[in-house]
């Protein structure tokens, strides 16, 4: 079978002239995470409003980052005023391997062709040529693409990064040194994913007596990710883990964590709103850097965790709600209870408010080091250091007004 690439070609100057055809230019408003700038030069037949009261076409776009470096954009088209009833919804997936621009003029183009669609039933349809052409294929061609093309990395992809910053005063230093790599594996029926990293960091700083101080921090770890699904509202999952750390105190660590989760809406809807329900139990060991406060060199461990969060993405905004809460079964008063909240919502028109929260009932640190903590170890953050507690809060708003449509493009000085 022919493939047959079909692209949109929409008359600029024909809606650039449309008052003589009696029609004022459409009004857009367009919530998403996307290249704005680029969108007003690609759409520049239509007015940009900021108002979604007053707009013709609602545009509203769910940005989903998949595993493997992707992205999939839902965006959905609402008609409003005379145009109200009319809709239209549809998914477009770009690639790890797209640049920035590449990605911003293929979603771009999607616009294009979804709204050149949505005005097919409309008045403006007049000022709107759509054009489709297939190319020539040779039988060379035909026979090549008969069949399905291989994917000789089987949907794995895989990642590798490092960094190195510096940073030099006259009586203060300070180095790190971050290297990570990822592979991840992503089906519809399954998600593999193996992150190992290392952390370096050091820091000098010379006192009022002329003594120098060298502090470090090393962090190793490795994180697994087994997800199997096993129907649009359960799947389960195995999560295997190492680290050693000189901030927390552990020589070697190792976990082993199975689970199960269950979304009480279906999987299908998660780009727009989900409410999972998580269970873990699992073992851990730890060997200790130093004896803990607990008088333990080593020890092996059973953990168990559940957690509830829920995400809801609108056109209004975004709602997060979350709680976890986890102990460790052989001492049930060594536990830890955290609660997450961040919303940003559009009260009325052109007033969005955003908010967060979070607060952390913290009773399991269990790898604290028994004695002193020096004062350059805690005035640098370089160790751990006992709380019963963790807290953080942020407000704040946006008021946009004035003129509605703003067409124009300037990036100048």
């Amino acid at each position: 079978m022919r493939s047959v690439p079909i692209y949109a070609i929409l008359a600029y100057a024909l809606l650039f002239t449309s008052m003589s055809y009696g029609q004022k230019r459409l009004n857009l408003f367009t919530e998403c995470d996307c290249n704005r700038t680029l969108l007003k030069q690609e759409l520049n037949y239509v007015n940009h409003t900021i108002d979604p009261v007053n707009a013709q076409v609602n545009l509203f776009i769910v940005t989903n980052y998949l595993s493997n470096g992707g992205r999939v954009y839902d965006l959905q088209f609402k008609g409003q005023q005379e145009l109200a009833g009319n809709s239209l919804n549809f998914k477009v997936s770009t690639t790890a391997v797209m640049t920035g621009l590449e990605r911003d003029e293929y979603l771009n183009k999607r616009i294009e062709l979804g709204l050149a669609g949505f005005l097919a039933g409309t008045d403006y349809a007049d000022l709107v040529d759509l054009m489709a052409e297939v190319p020539e294929v040779s039988e060379e061609e035909v026979d090549d693409n008969s069949e399905a093309p291989q994917d000789n990395w089987n949907n794995w992809i895989f990642e590798a990064q490092a960094s190195f910053s510096a940073n030099t005063e006259s009586q203060r230093s300070k180095s790190q040194f971050q290297l990570g790599f990822d592979a991840d594996r992503t089906t519809p029926d399954w998600r593999l994913r193996f992150s190992p990293n290392f952390f370096y960091r050091i820091e000098r700083v010379t006192q009022t007596d002329g003594t120098e101080v060298t502090s470090i921090r090393r962090d190793q770890w490795f994180d697994g990710r087994v997800v199997k699904s096993i129907s649009n509202h359960w799947s389960i999952g195995f999560f295997p883990g190492i680290n050693s750390s000189t901030y927390s105190n552990i020589d070697l660590g190792i976990s082993i964590m199975p689970a199960i989760e269950y979304n009480i809406f279906d999987y299908n809807e998660v780009p727009f709103k989900e409410f999972t329900i998580a269970y873990r139990l699992g073992w851990i060991y730890n060997q200790y850097t130093q004896q803990t406060v607990f008088l333990k060199t080593e020890e092996s461990l059973a953990r168990q965790s559940l957690d509830m969060n829920l995400s809801i993405r609108q056109r209004w905004g975004s709602v997060f709600a979350g709680v976890s809460a986890g102990n460790f079964l052989n001492d049930l008063s060594k536990n830890r209870l955290a609660i997450d909240a961040r919303a940003n919502v559009r009260l009325i028109k052109g007033l969005s408010i955003s908010v967060s929260g979070s607060y952390d009932i913290i009773n399991d640190q269990i790898s604290l080091p028994a004695g002193e903590i020096s004062d350059t170890d805690l005035l640098l953050g370089q160790v751990q250091l006992a709380t019963n507690y963790s807290a953080n809060v942020s407000f704040g708003f946006s008021y946009t007004f004035g003129s509605l449509y703003n067409n124009v493009i300037n990036t100048r000085l």
